[in-house]
């Protein structure tokens, strides 16, 4: 999981340790100072993609 500002990075990194394929799932950036019904969207909008990728199907 990372902000959209930093997938890439996040990628980056996992590859740096030996994981390159990594499986993320990025939300909107920013989360700090982003009010709790933001992140609460953030969060909703992420159950998909991260169920697709964790088990094949949403």
């Amino acid at each position: 999981m990372a902000t959209t500002a930093f997938e890439a990075l996040a990628s980056e990194v996992a590859a740096t340790l030996g994981l390159p394929g990594t499986r993320i799932v990025a939300v909107e950036h920013p989360l700090g100072g982003t009010d709790e019904t933001g992140v609460i969207d953030r969060a909703d909008r992420a159950v998909e993609p991260a169920l697709l990728l964790l088990t094949g199907s949403a």
